[in-house]
């Protein structure tokens, strides 16, 4: 009796372990369930369940409320639902639908029909093939359509659909989940202590059966027997739980480490090529030195072309912006000066009404009786042959001195910035002096100001002549990393990289100060 049981679980198990994962012939109880596998009444194998049961729906024509229920993510069918709405023009069955699945749409589990089973009633009923072609192309053949689902795409009440997909399940004797707390039996307690009392009346009258053996030993059995059942309940329930959560949290861990270890496998995928590439690391690396040198140079003189012709066509807008100044500072000031002589010249006056009273009887008048032009003319004669850069200014002189002494104020203005003012030169004299070490400069024995103060020399007077230069070679120091060895190879390196740093520096800052 106990041989056909003990191949049927056998079998389950081996079914079991074919669907779980292995990896280096380690198995994973990733697809199983708490308890492992469940064999029914009818000696089917399903997958265990806490708090439910599997029964033949034909058999037990189970209610609605002892249906198990769960949870069902449906994305695919909202996305074709949408479509259908859509074309239907039923737009509030679709949000009706979408706000009840929001959170996943609660159904019970084994109320549904098929793909395939739905393909076929829709021949049967007449739908075209377009249609039966949008639901075979759109759902897998696996995918199971509860009966909300069906009740929303065909437009048929749900109570309906729920007896279709019932009717649908018991004919083809389909064994479902039931809720256990709604099919099991009621009572335990009471049946065990319904059994004491009637083996009590049963027995009370055979020999031997007295008050001890009725109530001590035999009401202490049936106590023990009681307790046994329920603590058999709540121990089991507990293990199979935590014997799941352990199996699954052990799973994790080994698929992580599978992947940690392919990952760690990927990393020397290309170690073989490393030979082929130190074969010809020493060509590669002369000829990337020769192009990055000839890179750098090519660099550095787009970068002193374009430094020059900016500062050319700044210098070329301050002159012209210097012009058009000139000009409007001539007309003002010969403006300026005509509005203070003319409210104290009395000769000025009587050629201005003498001017006004011919104009008015239709003569014409000439611009040496009208005290205006004449005014302005020899305001601008009085500025031909006059050299303003070294002629006499004054900001409340004549308008020769006035011109003067605007145009000498843009003379020095342009000098300060665009020319080599003496100040900054005798400046960078003086540091270089402090530099001084034989016949060369030794710019490591400038104080820390000093040296910051000559960089911005450095750096002001390049900017201001349009001259550029590399501040630094390029390469950044390399960070440190984890291996030791490694980190004194680095520390190395940065040693020499910074050691060139201050060659080019102290290179850069000798040719400048020798300019002065």
């Amino acid at each position: 009796m106990l041989a056909p049981h003990a191949f049927r679980a056998l079998g389950a198990r081996r079914v079991l372990a074919s669907q779980a994962r292995a990896f280096w012939n380690v198995s994973l109880p990733v697809l199983k369930s708490p308890g492992g596998a469940h064999i029914t009444k009818y000696h089917i194998v399903k997958p265990y369940k806490d708090g439910v049961d599997y029964d033949d729906f034909l058999i037990s024509l189970p209610e609605r409320d002892h249906l198990a229920s769960f949870t069902k993510e449906v994305p695919l069918f909202l996305r074709y639902l949408k479509v259908v709405t859509d074309q239907e023009g039923r737009g509030e069955a679709f949000k009706a639908f979408l706000e009840r699945s929001k959170s996943g749409l609660v159904v019970e589990s084994d109320v549904f029909i098929t793909t395939d089973e739905l393909l076929a009633i829709m021949w049967k009923n007449g739908y075209s093939d377009a249609e039966r072609n949008a639901i075979q192309f759109t759902f897998p053949s696996d995918y199971k359509f509860h009966y909300p689902e069906l009740s929303v795409m065909f437009d048929i009440p749900e109570e309906e659909t729920y007896k279709f997909c019932m009717r649908t399940r018991m004919e083809d004797s389909h064994i479902g989940e039931l809720d256990h707390s709604k099919v099991k039996r009621e009572g335990l307690i009471r049946d065990h202590w319904l059994i004491f009392g009637t083996g009590l009346f049963i027995f009370k009258t055979f020999p031997f059966f007295n008050y001890y053996f009725g109530v001590k030993v035999f009401g202490t059995s049936m106590w023990c027997w009681t307790m046994w059942h329920v603590l058999n309940r709540f121990i089991a329930k507990t293990t199979r739980r935590n014997e799941y959560m352990a199996a699954q949290k052990t799973a994790q861990e080994v698929m992580d480490g599978e992947d940690k270890i392919v990952e760690s496998m990927r990393r020397f995928a290309n170690d073989a090529k490393c030979v082929e590439y130190l074969k010809t690391f020493k060509d590669d690396s002369e000829e990337k030195i020769s192009a990055y040198r000839k890179a750098l140079v090519v660099k550095m003189k787009e970068d002193l072309t374009e430094r020059a012709s900016k500062q050319l066509q700044a210098i070329a807008s301050f002159e012209a912006g210097m012009g058009s100044a000139m000009q409007d500072l001539v007309v003002r000031e010969a403006a300026s000066s005509f509005k203070e002589k003319f409210p104290t010249d009395k000769g000025m006056q009587d050629k201005a009404f003498a001017a006004a009273v011919k104009a008015l009887s239709g003569a014409t008048v000439e611009a040496a009786e009208d005290p205006v032009a004449a005014h302005f003319m020899a305001a601008f004669g009085s500025l031909q042959g006059v050299d303003l850069t070294t002629s006499k200014a004054d900001a409340k002189g004549s308008l020769a001195e006035r011109v003067a002494f605007a145009q000498q104020s843009k003379e020095k203005e342009f000098q300060e910035t665009f020319m080599v003012t003496a100040k900054e030169a005798e400046e960078v004299r003086s540091l270089a002096s402090k530099a001084k070490s034989g016949q060369d400069y030794d710019f490591s024995k400038l104080p820390a100001e000093a040296l910051q103060r000559l960089e911005a020399l450095y750096s002001s007077i390049n900017a201001k002549v349009g001259y550029a230069l590399p501040d630094s070679m390029g390469p950044k120091p390399i960070a440190a990393t984890s291996d030791s060895t490694a980190n004194s190879y680095v520390d190395k390196v940065n040693a020499q990289l910074e050691a060139a740093a201050l060659k080019l520096r102290d290179a850069r800052l000798k040719a400048f100060v020798q300019a002065f």
